[in-house]
């Protein structure tokens, strides 16, 4: 009688095809497919498990996928979704993934690359119009939230971009620093809001030695920061742009603030703090208690070492960079320190890199070397990511970037290029790529945006001009 009683409950109740079809009869042909995805999925799968599938695919899919109903197209592009997303891929890092800056085939035009240890640097994601094909520079050696700072020397101009949706936006135009500035890009967790922000050294006589200025991405300009450069801080904040600007140490973001390393060999006496920062939600400034091994007698006539030292963020920590070579062709180290606490400012070495064997050959012997981030953890596999510059001959640098496995300590090759530059103070090993990461962090304006606009406006122009 059970038996019965289901086969005659599955007679009367219509196959899924016969379902599909009379939905297919009654809806407009462009709507078919979407209905017949929905009609499929919904029975089978609950909306936990199909957001779970959603947040474990790529950020090209995902664009795709916006298409496939209305519910998807409201959700995925949506900041929680976006949120989940980026933690997810964080939990389940791939290998090192790089983002690479090159002439264009076009005159005029930069080309953004992808590049793996485990692929060749073909993989073009996007192009983009600048004055001069060489004049484009990463800012920032490690993404913010999924997105990258680009500066146009020639312009000037800055450039927020998104590789993995291959979006672009151009900043509005800020004024011309009459001396050292330095710019970075931040996060602020509670509006969900992207800002660009810059630190300007003034010169002897004007009223303000440094301010700093604050542009969101999608906003008409530039402001001034809602608290300003607070006396107290100055001499380290010139000190610490000073040391951007020429030796070309980038600031970095963590805990949801920008920080600067200060150069103590700017300083008479031993500095009190090592780094700079900026809240990017309340837009105010803070410094952070230096290491033990900080001090100015290290670094007094030793252009080396105030290279060497850089910030960088580790297991969303913030660290600092020892280069411990000292030009010594038998060993040396690479100490990087992380801060434990931000009140105590107390700080742990981490890791030490002993150059020896393999690391010996390729680490040892370039000008410079830095740590420019790290993809999985102790129990994923830990990669620490290493960049290098050294000079050939001439005006050519050798510039080459690593993955290193702390745990075999073994160094694994993703990128070597040969550049030509005119001036020795565009060695920076990561002036031309970063890393890339997978992200739907909007940028608010695409590149193809900004050109339709510059169509417009010209057209109005000419129509003006009859």
């Amino acid at each position: 009688m059970i038996g019965s009683s289901k086969r005659k409950t599955a007679a009367a109740m219509p196959s899924r095809s016969e379902a599909t079809k009379k939905t297919a009869e009654v809806l407009p042909s462009n709507k078919r497919k979407k209905a017949v995805i929905s009609s499929a999925c919904a029975p089978l799968f609950p909306d936990d498990m199909i957001l779970e599938v959603l947040l474990r695919l790529p950020v090209k899919s995902i664009l795709r996928f916006r298409s496939v109903c209305r519910s998807w197209a409201a959700m995925l592009p949506s900041k929680d979704f976006c949120s989940l997303h980026m933690a997810t891929s964080k939990m389940m890092p791939p290998a090192p993934k790089l983002l690479v800056l090159s002439p264009a085939s076009t005159f005029g035009s930069v080309a953004v690359y992808a590049c793996s240890p485990s692929s060749p640097v073909d993989d073009l994601l996007f192009t983009f119009d600048c004055a001069r094909r060489n004049s484009v520079e990463m800012v920032m050696p490690s993404p913010c939230c999924g997105l990258t700072l680009l500066y146009d020397a020639a312009a000037p101009a800055y450039y927020v971009c998104n590789a993995a949706t291959r979006a672009i936006t151009r900043l509005p135009p800020h004024r011309v620093p009459t001396y050292d500035s330095s710019a970075g890009l931040g996060f602020d967790a509670g509006t969900r809001e992207y800002k660009v922000v810059r630190l300007i050294n003034g010169v002897f006589g004007e009223k303000e030695t440094i301010r700093c200025d604050v542009c969101t991405p999608g906003a008409d300009r530039w402001r001034p920061a809602t608290g300003g450069v607070p006396f107290k801080w100055s001499q380290f904040a010139n000190s610490a742009v000073h040391h951007a600007a020429v030796n070309k140490i980038p600031p970095v973001f963590a805990n949801g603030c920008l920080h600067w390393l200060i150069n103590p060999s700017l300083i008479i006496r031993r500095p009190r703090a090592a780094i700079v920062s900026f809240s990017v939600a309340e837009e105010t400034f803070g410094c952070v208690r230096s290491p033990p091994f900080w001090g100015p007698r290290e670094h007094l006539g030793s252009l080396s070492q105030s290279e060497g030292e850089h910030l960088v963020v580790m297991d969303d920590q913030l660290c600092i960079v020892r280069d411990l070579r000292n030009g010594i062709p038998h060993g040396g180290t690479l100490e990087i320190w992380g801060l434990l606490d931000y009140g105590s400012g107390d700080w742990s070495l981490n890791h030490r890199i002993d150059l020896f064997g393999q690391v010996k050959r390729e680490l040892a012997d370039p000008r410079v070397v830095r740590v420019i981030g790290n993809v999985g953890n102790c129990k994923l596999g830990k990669k620490i990511v290493i960049a290098t510059s050294k000079h050939l001959v001439h005006d050519k640098f050798q510039k080459k970037v690593y993955s290193y496995d702390p745990s075999r300590q073994v160094l694994e090759g993703i990128l070597s290029v040969t550049e030509t530059h005119t001036s020795l103070m565009l060695f920076v090993p990561g002036s031309r790529f970063s890393l890339l990461e997978e992200s739907l962090a909007l940028v608010h304006k695409t590149h193809e945006d900004l050109a339709f606009k510059n169509v417009l406006k010209k057209l109005r122009l000419h129509l003006i001009q009859r």
